[in-house]
């Protein structure tokens, strides 16, 4: 690898990295622990390249695509922790019933989410029960109420905040810390290898000579324009849902993400 590349794909990975060893040091976690994942993920990423061209994925082809040793790639393969367990299920039927409460014409008038009671006909059991899969009413408000998307008044529920980031625990947190960056990540990844007509869309816009004075009027700002696409987002899915008679397996994921930073400091020079 000619050196010029090198030190791009070393400036690349320590951009990456340092967020995330910043986040581990807070929880504790040393450098070892991260080279076990960082194996993990080369023994996890070496089998589907390997099955991507055809080839069979052996202990042997694992460790020479990944140069770890037989011995190291058998270990993780034998892990019973091994992968990504958590399907995030829970986080999309939460999304997936704050954007009905939002757009259904049955839980809102005109894109604004109604006041529901807590059961009974139109009410947020029955909303539970239609958008969120096998969550019961009572753990699918609490979730609700320490995320702080709704409120009760007058034996009403009230949706004050359409979208859902967990409060209650520092898993949640780190779940969807995990989830939007591999998404984000995932994208430039697809992007790499693909031609300019099917590459997904992936644009930012930055201004290094912005007025210290002017943020928090464009935080506000961007905060109401971004919440706004996104939910217009959320109706024009939600209207596209797969219907109860159709297979699962015609359906497929799909997701914008919008992020917000400012006084990130300078790049890494070169």
């Amino acid at each position: 690898m000619e050196n010029k590349t090198a030190h791009s794909i070393k400036i690349m990975a320590l951009k990456i990295l340092r967020p995330l060893v910043r986040i581990l040091i807070r929880q504790g976690i040393g450098h070892r622990t991260l080279e076990d994942y960082v194996r993990e993920a080369y023994v996890l990423e070496g089998e589907d390249a390997l099955i991507a061209k055809g080839s069979k994925a052996t202990i042997s082809s694992i460790a020479v695509l990944t140069g770890l040793s037989r011995k190291e790639v058998r270990r993780i393969k034998d892990s019973p922790n091994q992968g990504d367990g958590d399907d995030n299920a829970q986080r999309h039927r939460i999304v997936r019933l704050l954007g009905a409460w939002s757009n259904d014409i049955n839980y809102s008038v005109n894109g604004h989410p109604r006041a529901l009671p807590i059961s009974g006909e139109g009410s947020f059991a029955e909303l539970v029960k239609r958008f969120s899969g096998d969550m019961t009413p009572v753990s699918t408000l609490n979730l609700l109420e320490q995320s702080g998307n709704v409120i009760r008044a007058d034996d009403e529920l009230h949706l004050v905040k359409k979208y859902y980031l967990p409060m209650q625990t520092s898993s949640e947190q780190l779940d969807l810390f995990g989830t939007d960056v591999n998404e984000l990540m995932e994208t430039i990844a697809y992007n790499f290898t693909s031609d300019n007509q099917s590459k997904f869309f992936q644009r930012k816009v930055s201004n290094a000579l912005v007025s210290k004075a002017a943020l928090a009027e464009f935080r506000h700002y961007s905060s109401k324009k971004s919440m706004s696409l996104l939910e217009d987002y959320d109706e024009w899915l939600s209207k596209r849902e797969l219907s109860a008679e159709e297979p699962i397996d015609a359906g497929a994921y799909v997701a914008v993400g919008i992020y917000y930073v400012e006084n990130a400091g300078k790049e890494s020079e070169e």
